[in-house]
This record gives C-alpha cells, sequence and structure tokens, in this order.
C-alpha cells in the first residue's frame, strides 16, 4: 500500500465535521433547552473513523486532531510523512505544521496509542483492494466458512504482502531493524523487497556481513508461507517498539525540516509561504535549515553557470517555467544570449507543461545544488560569510 494512502484526509474531515456538530450542538434554543440530537449528528459520532463526545469531559484535556496527527507523522518517520502532506489540503496543512514544530516528546504508551488509533485508518484505506476485499465479497457469496477456506487455499498470506511495510522504509530504519538478525532473516527481506531498496540496505553492511547476505540470497529456496509470516509479524511488532522508543526526546522542528527536505522544491515553498503568513519566526528559522529558491538567487554565478552548461535547453526551460521572475533572471543570467533564446523558445514550444514533469526537473536541479552547496563546493551569499573574499 501506498503511504500517501492513510485516510487522513477523512479522518481530519471527519474530525473538523463533529467539532463542528459538537458546537452546534452545544448551544441552547431559545427555550433554554438543549437541542434534539439530529440523526446525521449521531451518525457522525458512531460511524466515523473518530468518536468524538458530543459534549466534551470536563476538566479534561486532549490533543486537538491536528496534534495527533502531527504526533502520527512524527512517528512513522520523515520519509513516510512527506509522501502524506501533499496530499491533505492547504487548511489542514496549516494547522499540522506548527504542531509539528513545537513537539518535543512523546512517551512511549503515548506513541503506541497514536500508532493503533491510526492503524484502522491503514486497514480501512486497505480495503479498497486485496485480501480483506476478496474475504468480503466471498463471505457474502459463501458464508464466512466457506469463504476461510477459500483464502486459506488460495492465497498463501491472509494479512497481505509480506513485508510489505518495509518498502518504503530508509536505509536507516531497515539497518536499525536488521541489525541483530540472522543473515538468513536479512536475505528473507530483501528477497521481498524492491531491488533498489535491498541493494540499498546490503551496501550499508560491513563487507564480510553483505557477503553473506549475498550468499544466502543466491541459496534462497521457497519457504514456507507460515514461517514467513511469523517472520513478519515478528519484525513488524519490533518496527513498532522502535518507532515508540525512539519517540521520548524529539526536535520537532529539526523533523519539519527533515520532512519538508524530502518533499519536491514547490510544495516545500508552498509550505513555508503559508507558515510564513501565521508565524514568520519559524519560518525563517525553517528556511535557515532548507535550501530554498532564495538560495539558487544568492547562489555563486560561477558554479551556476557550470552546473547550467552540464544540463540540456530542455531540462533548464522545465526547471524556470512557471516560477517567479527574480528566479527566472537569475537562471537566463548564467546562459549565453543565444542559449537563452533557445532555452525560451523550448519552454514555449512545451507549454503547456506538466505539472509532474516541472517538479521532476526541479527537484532533480535543486537536489543537485542543494549536495553542491553541503559539501562545501557551492557559495551561497548569506550562508557562507565566514568564507573570506
Amino acid at each position: 500500500m501506498k503511504l500517501s494512502d492513510y485516510g487522513l484526509n477523512a479522518y481530519l474531515k471527519n474530525a473538523e465535521e463533529v467539532a463542528a456538530l459538537s458546537a452546534e450542538s452545544s448551544q441552547k434554543d431559545k427555550s433554554g433547552k438543549e437541542p434534539v440530537k439530529t440523526v446525521r449528528q449521531e451518525a457522525v459520532k458512531n460511524g466515523g473513523l473518530l468518536k468524538v463526545p458530543l459534549q466534551p469531559d470536563a476538566g479534561k484535556e486532549k490533543d486537538s486532531v491536528y496534534r495527533r496527527v502531527a504526533k502520527f507523522l512524527m512517528l512513522i518517520g520523515v520519509d513516510e510523512a512527506a509522501k502524506i502532506l501533499p496530499h491533505l489540503s492547504p487548511a489542514q496543512v496549516e494547522k499540522i505544521i506548527p504542531e509539528l514544530a513545537c513537539i518535543r516528546s512523546i512517551d512511549k504508551a503515548e506513541a503506541a496509542l497514536i500508532l493503533e488509533e491510526f492503524k484502522s485508518l491503514t486497514e480501512k484505506a486497505r480495503e479498497s483492494g486485496g485480501v480483506n476485499t476478496a474475504r468480503n465479497i466471498l463471505e457474502k457469496a459463501f458464508g464466512s466458512q466457506k469463504a476461510g477456506e477459500l483464502i486459506e487455499k488460495t492465497v498463501p498470506f491472509k494479512n497481505g504482502k509480506p513485508f510489505e511495510y518495509l518498502c518504503e522504509a530508509d536505509g536507516e530504519k531497515l539497518s536499525l531493524l536488521l541489525k541483530d538478525e540472522s543473515a538468513s532473516v536479512r536475505a528473507l527481506v530483501c528477497s521481498h523487497l524492491p531491488p533498489k531498496k535491498a541493494a540499498d540496505f546490503i551496501n550499508r553492511l560491513p563487507d564480510a556481513e553483505k557477503a553473506e547476505v549475498i550468499v544466502r540470497l543466491s541459496k534462497l529456496t521457497k519457504m514456507s508461507p507460515d514461517i514467513v509470516a511469523k517472520i513478519d509479524e515478528a519484525l513488524q511488532k519490533k518496527l513498532n517498539s522502535l518507532v515508540t522508543e525512539k519517540s521520548d526526546s524529539i526536535d520537532g522542528k529539526s523533523v519539519l525540516a527533515r520532512i519538508l527536505k524530502q518533499m519536491d522544491s514547490s510544495n516545500e515553498e508552498k509550505l513555508l509561504e503559508k507558515i510564513s503568513s501565521s508565524d514568520p519566526a519559524l519560518s525563517e528559522e525553517l528556511r535557515e535549515r532548507l535550501f530554498t529558491f532564495d538560495d539558487i538567487i544568492n547562489a555563486d554565478d560561477k558554479f551556476l553557470q557550470k552546473k547550467l552548461q552540464q544540463m540540456s535547453d530542455e531540462e533548464i526551460a522545465f526547471v524556470i517555467h512557471y516560477k517567479k521572475e527574480e528566479f527566472r533572471k537569475k537562471i537566463l543570467f548564467n546562459v549565453s544570449e543565444n542559449r537563452r533564446k533557445t532555452i525560451l523558445e523550448e519552454e514555449d514550444r512545451h507549454t503547456p507543461m506538466r505539472k509532474i514533469d516541472v517538479e521532476k526537473a526541479t527537484s532533480l536541479f535543486f537536489a543537485s545544488m542543494r549536495r553542491a552547496w553541503e559539501e562545501g563546493k557551492l557559495f551561497i551569499k548569506g550562508r557562507n560569510d565566514e568564507i573570506y573574499v
């Protein structure tokens, strides 16, 4: 399942609707009596993803829905959170970002509760296909007993594809999870991961362990589904344990900056602008930790010229398309006059451009420039003031 498929949109929308109805129901009518609860209110209260009482418990404070979502995003990791945020509405993101920035810790008990609460969202998102859907269809057609027998015979892994939850995990998380596991278990997990992900994990191992895992992989044969399922379940529990253990001390602003770094440059810039309108200080602090359009504008011209020489006219056309004028001028200033005309002709020729193509080209360009800056190869005015001139 794609991590962006978490049902957070439905979760937040439902919670917001419940909150609105709760406020409505708390107001008394002109006669001084409490209004009668509508069928719609009851349906939202009892049938939604989040059960919220119409009358909050007196004297008992509870995190807002946005703060709980912010904690959930922190617990599932930077890579996953970066994929989820763009799928939420701008209004929702605007409320979640400040919560992310001010979280300092999540104790183990609370982390476990949050993961359990949002587990149901994952399960609901998965119901659009896979084993659960097959089971529901078969139960309606043949009854629960016959459906169970058919699933048992035809589907070796009743809880879904083994190790699917690791397909989106970053290399660091995989290394931590499999650090103390045997070469056999490591090889089994790698055989179920996308090749690029498995290769990244193996490359992080010491040479001796690397060779052992590769040998095990080459000799891997068909394994009993029961054994694979048990290893899968054990690793999933271990992963949840690792998540809760790391949650005691959190630098919210640092995590938020890392999440934004994983997003494409256009989404990153939009979020920073949103934050700036409500919390300029936070926006400025995050910009110090990130690499933004302003960094390109203030970048050393000589380095930028060399970088642009390595790019095709078409690539540059996609990078400058639909960008603010100051950024476009910076890029076009650092190419020859003849090439500038060619790039603008390329932009016209490809217009209208697909948003996904523009974002891909821009992200690749920014990643390259950011890497050069982090390695000390690129000078940026205002960020490298310690360098002598």
